[in-house]
């Protein structure tokens, strides 16, 4: 694969030819998004494996692991040099298209975040579509997740919730979901339209989590989205999770508050002192 940092791995990159391959321009990429702490790469091996998973589906390039570690250990060691406060904390970006692989870093968002900061979300007017295969990767096709994250934020809020086409419930439109009922976890089965994210993975990895289809509303035509018949107070706690974010109550979904409860809680403390084992290794 092209090494797309000819310039150095902390400024611009050009393009083989000088402009981007139909990848980059039409969103037939794969992209990891990994938390970075003390120079280390949370959950690195998760995020190898999948971004490989995601360019075999779309049929790009797939890039070997080892050139992978190779090109982040060397952006992390000039990272150190140049901008040692983001080698503390940033998101690191991993992009694959057109046979080049792309590395870019930023602040991480939510380390800006008070430990009590909470999740209000409302509801995409979009579907979730579960028949495409790009629901199920992590694609350059951000779209929907922009222009909803966009709306939601205008309304005050952190996010949204999407549902397919048949009226269940998938995913935030950065995060997965949750839902605790009973000291029972659940979160939608993939099969309905989701990205499998790697601190999703870790939750189900550790605790009982029924993964499942979960009705939102009754009618796939209904788009009245503040609107839908889905009954809040039956769950007793929510949270999402997504790398750079871990574990976060969501204590609001559509203008209904839920609970923040021990189960949420308990995640959150593990999480965190997973990721600090992590970045003292």
């Amino acid at each position: 694969m092209t090494d797309g940092n000819r310039n150095g791995p902390l400024r611009a990159r050009p393009f083989p030819g000088g402009r981007p391959g139909e990848g980059y321009q039409f969103g037939l990429g794969v992209f990891e998004t990994i938390a970075i702490r003390n120079g280390q790469a949370i959950m690195l091996e998760r995020h190898i494996e999948r971004l490989g998973r995601g360019c075999r589906a779309i049929g790009v390039p797939d890039p070997d692991g080892a050139s992978i570690r190779d090109r982040i250990g060397e952006h992390l060691r000039h990272m150190r040099e140049e901008a040692p406060a983001l080698w503390a904390s940033c998101a690191l970006k991993v992009i694959a298209s057109d046979g080049i692989l792309t590395l870019t870093h930023r602040p991480n968002p939510y380390d800006a975040w008070g430990d009590g900061r909470t999740l209000g979300l409302g509801w995409c007017q979009a579907w979730r579509n579960e028949r495409s295969v790009l629901t199920f990767h992590k694609t350059l096709n951000q779209g929907d997740n922009i222009l909803e994250t966009r709306r939601a934020k205008a309304a005050g809020l952190d996010g949204a919730v999407f549902a397919n086409a048949r009226g269940e419930l998938c995913e935030t439109t950065n995060a997965n979901l949750f839902l605790v009922r009973d000291g029972v976890i659940h979160t939608p089965a993939v099969e309905c339209g989701l990205l499998p994210g790697t601190v999703r993975g870790w939750v189900c990895e550790r605790r009982t989590v029924a993964e499942e289809r979960i009705a939102v509303m009754e009618a796939v035509g209904d788009t009245s989205r503040g609107d839908a018949p889905f009954d809040i107070g039956r769950w007793d706690e929510a949270f999402a999770t997504n790398a750079l974010m871990g574990i976060r109550p969501v204590t609001a979904i559509g203008g209904t508050g839920i609970p923040l409860g021990p189960i949420t809680r308990h995640l959150m403390r593990e999480y965190a002192q997973f990721v600090c084992e992590r970045e003292h290794e």
